[in-house]
């Protein structure tokens, strides 16, 4: 079978397990990162929930217009809706709960940005705050992407080259925006934080979704997808590009890095699209993986509070024995979320949204 025509079939599944594999990745990267494990590139698994948010809302979207030669706005805030408040205003109150019980200090100001989907900007303004809120950031800035992105589909959706155009416009345009702000020496904490600087990484995962669907490119995914090792100098140059970059220049990360990653992401999840079912990237589709992808919005909520409170208690064991132990503590914890909370909530939105049942991944 040629790389085009495997590729093909594999898109054309209502489910891509191989995408819930890579969730899985991004968010134990953030877990270990924010473990203590420093060298692991927690930013890049955020980048790619960005990437992967970005290409997965937009095939829905373009699954939805295939079937119904148009979209419902008010049909896909009330999918986001059911999706990502009811997990998210569970953790809220939990959180909230917490604090008032142990007798602690509620950061209220920090608190009531992540109610309201905008703790991205106090974030940037304020510094990381570095409390049990403080991940919301990126929950903030894909709430944002999913307020906006529908509006623009809707615009260019009877017109995919122009809409093509758009994005990458709108892509350049940030990358040149990062640029002057570095010029003019902007504080790091806005452009890592605030959706005005990150919004392009979720515009590359809506190009990719659009550049599939029009099969353009196609001899640049053959050449990518050709042989099942080719996964792996993509996730050399990524790589280099996270532990070497700053080598070259000062600010690498928000001149070069913050536009090269998201690109070198998005080559990664085609080709582990192709080649998920093959070999040595089978493992992304074993039934472990998929599960921790499928729980990973509960893990990234929970994990802000369960490694720290998990860690402090063992304190003195090895920590080895800590990671062991704060993983399998969240992962709990996550589950019972996933199950208890988020699990109805899905099922309500595909028992009332026929759009819902096309979602080839869950979105």
């Amino acid at each position: 079978m040629s790389p085009e025509t495997d590729l093909h079939s594999r898109l054309s599944q209502r489910h891509l397990p191989a995408l819930d594999g890579m969730r899985a990745v991004a968010v134990f990267l953030v877990i270990f990162y924010h473990f203590g494990f420093f060298h692991v590139p927690g930013g890049d698994g955020v980048i790619i929930f960005f990437v992967l948010s970005g290409f997965l809302i937009t095939w829905l979207l373009l699954q939805e217009e295939d079937k119904n030669g148009a979209i419902s706005l008010s049909g896909f805030y009330r999918r986001r809706l059911l999706r990502i408040f009811p997990a998210f205003d569970t953790y809220w109150l939990v959180i909230i709960i917490v604090l008032y019980g142990t007798h602690k200090h509620v950061p209220w100001g920090n608190a009531f940005s992540a109610l309201f989907y905008v703790s991205d900007y106090y974030n940037a303004s304020q510094g990381d705050p570095n409390s049990a809120f403080s991940h919301t950031w990126s929950l903030a800035i894909e709430e944002q992407f999913y307020l906006l992105w529908p509006l623009v589909f809707s615009r260019f959706h009877h017109n995919l080259r122009a809409m093509t155009k758009f994005l990458a416009g709108l892509i350049l345009t940030v990358w040149i925006y990062r640029i002057i702000l570095c010029v003019l020496k902007v504080d790091q904490g806005w452009i890592y934080a605030a959706f005005d600087t990150r919004m392009d990484h979720l515009a590359v995962g809506c190009l990719l979704a659009v550049l599939l669907k029009r099969s353009a490119w196609q001899p640049f995914w053959n050449s990518v997808c050709a042989h099942p090792l080719l996964p792996l100098i993509t996730i050399g140059l990524l790589l280099i590009s996270i532990y070497d970059g700053g080598l070259l220049l000062r600010r690498y990360r928000d001149v070069v890095g913050f536009a090269v990653e998201p690109v070198l992401i998005a080559v990664l999840l085609v080709q582990l699209i192709a080649f998920s079912a093959v070999g040595m990237w089978r493992w992304l589709e074993w039934p472990l993986f998929r599960f921790l992808g499928r729980i990973s919005y509960s893990l990234y909520l929970y994990q802000q509070l369960t490694l720290f409170s998990i860690r402090k208690r063992l304190e003195g064991q090895p920590v080895f024995v800590q990671l062991i132990l704060a993983v399998l503590g969240t992962t709990v914890v996550a589950s019972l979320s996933y199950f208890v909370i988020e699990q109805p909530f899905l099922k309500l939105k595909r028992q009332r949204d026929p759009a819902a049942r096309l979602d080839p991944v869950n979105a």
